[in-house]
């Protein structure tokens, strides 16, 4: 009976270091930040005349968007972030995020062109870090 006790509860230690070891991040970014990411990448003006579309990256960046630390394998299968094109048709002096000082907090996705609102859920690799980024697909009701 001990045996089995102490295998329960190695399990379930081991399960919950995997689970703190993984853990998903979101962004929780405030109106105002939403509002100077979506500016950076569509300009002032643009983003001042289309509120409807500072809302939905607002939802895309809050409620879709979710990071996830976990170390690259051998087998990575995640694309590298870097391989994306970047959003600067309204923006040419757009510049991509610097991987080598990477920081979650001030990281802005909207910068690289991926199907932001695919019906598919989307993962790649933030280059040089243990960070993979995941876009939750649209939900319809």
């Amino acid at each position: 009976m001990k045996k089995r006790l102490k295998k329960a509860l190695f399990f379930v230690l081991l399960f919950g270091a995997f689970q703190g070891y993984s853990q998903t991040i979101s962004m929780q970014l405030s109106d105002a930040q939403i509002q100077s990411r979506v500016s950076e990448v569509y300009g002032n003006d643009y983003t001042a005349q289309n509120p409807s579309l500072v809302e939905a990256f607002g939802k895309l960046l809050n409620e879709r968007i979710s990071f996830m630390n976990t170390p690259a394998g051998a087998d990575e299968k995640y694309p590298a972030l870097s391989s994306y094109p970047l959003m600067n048709k309204n923006n040419p002096s757009l510049e991509g995020t610097d991987f080598e000082d990477f920081d979650l907090q001030s990281f802005n996705p909207l910068v690289y062109h991926f199907e932001f609102f695919s019906d598919k859920t989307q993962v790649m690799r933030i280059d040089n870090t243990n960070y993979i980024m995941i876009v939750n697909p649209i939900t319809t009701n």
